[in-house]
């Protein structure tokens, strides 16, 4: 593939959260993030404040607001919020820990498992339905920012549908995609629309440097 680089996109998931040590389905759950979480970003923040950033992006929720807000800092820029790009929603399960569903709800988990397409939560979503929402709106910030690069700051649910998205990957294999906290993701697009992973599930020491913008580069 040969062709001018347009569009590069930094994205990334949030920091640990203060309920992390519980392992919690916090979906649409406001959770915030734990002190480690802070200091995941405070070195990711540190790590891209050289990079041409034009813009940030996160979901409504607190845990990737703040972050967001920690790596705009450097760059003088304002996030902005889009509700589509929350995380998964758990209907009846938001916020709780795996102990407390495995005990309201026996053998729903490895219902889930078995079926991670198209199961959803009584008055959640299923993956199919994440990806309707998340797949459009981030579509659209891409095509506005034509020749920048930007932050996309959300969940692992999201990433995992947006990097399938563009890597080809179905659903039933989305989990195949390691998106640990603050797992940074770069996406690099090109004139002609294709898109490259230049890196996946990578944390603030591996980010490589942009492009030059008025250079073809060859993608073997």
């Amino acid at each position: 593939m040969n062709g001018a680089p347009s569009c590069r996109v930094y994205l990334i998931r949030h920091g640990e959260t203060a309920n992390a040590g519980q392992i919690c389905f916090n979906g649409h759950f406001d959770v915030g993030l734990s002190p480690a979480g802070i200091e995941q970003f405070s070195l990711i923040a540190a790590a891209l404040k050289n990079h041409p950033i034009h813009s940030v992006y996160s979901s409504d929720l607190k845990r990737t607001r703040i972050c967001a807000e920690i790596v705009a800092e450097p760059h003088s820029l304002k996030p902005t919020t889009h509700p589509e790009l929350r995380e998964l929603c758990f209907g009846e399960w938001e916020g709780m820990s795996v102990q407390e569903i495995n005990q309201k709800y026996p053998n729903e988990l490895e219902s889930r498992l078995k079926n991670i397409e198209t199961f959803s939560v009584e008055g959640g979503e299923s993956f199919h339905q994440l990806k309707d929402r998340v797949i459009p709106k981030f579509e659209e910030i891409v095509a506005n920012h034509s020749n920048d690069s930007i932050v996309i700051l959300v969940h692992g649910g999201v990433n995992r549908v947006i990097l399938g998205h563009l890597l080809g990957i179905p659903i039933s294999n989305i989990f195949r995609i390691q998106q640990e906290y603050g797992a940074i993701n770069v996406i690099q697009f090109y004139a002609d629309n294709n898109s490259v992973a230049e890196l996946i599930g990578g944390n603030h020491r591996h980010i490589p440097e942009p492009p030059v913008i008025d250079k073809k580069l060859a993608i073997q």
